[in-house]
Parts: structure tokens; sequence; C-alpha cells
């Protein structure tokens, strides 16, 4: 079976927008477009959208590249989203129950109403363990979401980029690592290689050296992949995390600096529309 639906990753930073198109094919992924649309100082501030304008704008034209079938999966900063474990409702709840259950459990930790969230959760392998939550503020999703629809995007899911970077493990031959990590300017994301991830964001101003972001994870090098931004080497004793890997089929030309697109190429592949 052939997917003919563009499958499109979106990750958004504060200096451009990183964008990668691809198709599934029989012999497996295949890249279609990639794009980097720069964006003006000050359109976003700390993961907040601040220039609704200078977004659209940078997206206008854009759209209008874009086939009919589409679905788009959007990055959101980890800076603004928080994990927190809340304990696995009664099975024998129905599931509007259960949702309910984790909204009220949700906002409790963190002291808000349930109005106030956006989330999800990943459901615990075992009864006896928590669901693992992931939250963000509405208001700041809803702004994000806003200024998309006034151009026609509408992301099937937003999603942390870090969260993203397990659908890279497979594509990437990268089974044997602990830990894929990939290094933007000014801050770390970083996801486990198990069945159920775990994954999150560190600055770099507390965490300098990927040798330090092992000593938090309690991982030895040898068993990282990395990926950065910056155009310096990777260490020797670390693995190189290529994203562009996953694809048996590249499109020509290729951007200079590939590393920018890790997290755009892991949410695009992260799921299969038909």
């Amino acid at each position: 079976m052939v997917f003919t639906t563009w499958q499109i990753g979106m990750d958004i930073q504060h200096e451009s927008i990183r964008v990668v198109a691809v198709q599934r094919q029989r012999q497996g992924w295949q890249l279609r477009h990639w794009w980097q649309l720069p964006l003006p100082e000050g359109t976003f501030s700390d993961g907040l959208i601040m220039n609704t304008e200078a977004l659209t704008k940078a997206l206008v034209e854009w759209r209008k590249e874009l086939p009919l079938r589409h679905q788009i999966r959007i990055s959101f900063p980890g800076s603004r989203t928080l994990q927190r474990p809340v304990p696995a409702p009664d099975k024998r709840l129905s599931e509007p129950a259960r949702e309910a259950y984790i909204a009220s459990a949700t906002a409790r930790q963190l002291q808000m109403t349930s109005a106030q969230l956006c989330w999800d959760y990943l459901p615990s392998q075992d009864v006896a363990d928590p669901h693992l939550i992931v939250a963000a503020r509405q208001t700041d999703v809803a702004a994000l979401l806003k200024s998309l629809a006034a151009i026609r995007l509408y992301p099937a899911t937003v999603t942390p980029g870090a969260s993203a970077l397990p659908a890279l493990v497979s594509p990437c031959r990268l089974e044997k690592c602990q830990y894929l990590v990939h290094q933007e300017q000014g801050h770390w994301l970083w996801s486990s290689n198990e069945p159920v991830p775990r994954w999150g964001w560190s600055d770099t101003n507390a965490i300098p050296t990927i040798f330090d972001l092992c000593q938090q994870l309690k991982t030895e090098p040898e068993l990282v992949a990395l990926s950065q931004v910056q155009s310096s080497p990777v260490p020797a004793n670390i693995l190189s995390l290529d994203a562009w890997r996953a694809f048996y089929r590249l499109q020509p030309p290729l951007p200079r600096n590939g590393s920018e697109f890790t997290v755009a190429i892991a949410l695009a592949i992260g799921r299969v529309f038909s």
C-alpha cells in the first residue's frame, strides 16, 4: 500500500521554522520537501508567541505549496510543558470518567483548574504504576493554534519536540542506544529508548556539555546518540544521530546543516496517515 498523504513535521524555533514533508512508500520513507523559514527577532519569547502577524507572514506563502492531502505535526516548547505522574484510574470506570479523573488529578498537582490545561497521558504498563501526564497551559496552545488557523493550518498534533525523538530509533538503526539527544541553541532535548520512553528538556546554562547531561541521565556517553545544530563535531565516544538516515530516498538539494531538522524529521515520521 502506498500512502499519498504528505506527513509534515514542523519544528518552530525562535529564529526559524524548520519543516520536513515525507511520504511512506513500500521501500520506506521518502523525503518530499524541506523548508527553512526565517522568523523576525521577537516573534517568540521563552516559547510563547509574541508576534502573531510575523508568524503568519512567515508561513502564508509556504502554505500555498502544500498538497490537498497533508497532515502536520508541530513541536511545542519543552520549556512550556510539564510532566507529572498521576495514579492510574480504576479500569472499571468508563473512558469519560477516567479522563475526568486524570484531568482533575493533574490540575490539583499543578494548582490549576482543568480548563486551564491541555493535557495528554501515557498509560502505565503495569496497573500498579502511575500514568505519565504531559500538560501545557491552554492559553499557550490556543494562541499558537489560532495563529495557524488564520492561514488554514490545522495540525493533527502539537507535540513536545523531545517526545518525538523515539521515532528515529528504528529507521536510524539506533536500537543499542539508551538515549537520543538533540542540542539546540541554549537547550537539550533528550529521550530514552524504552517501550514507554522518558523524555525531557534541559537548559545548557545548567548543563553545559553532553557529558554533564550523561551524568544527569545516569548513562554512559557510548550509549548516547547526539545531534546538534552547532557545526562542532560530535565527541569521539558518542554516536552521531543523523536523522536523514531514516529515508531510503532523498530529494536534493539537502540543507547545509541537516542536524537542524532532526526534530522536524522525527515529527514527520512519527505516525503513518493514510
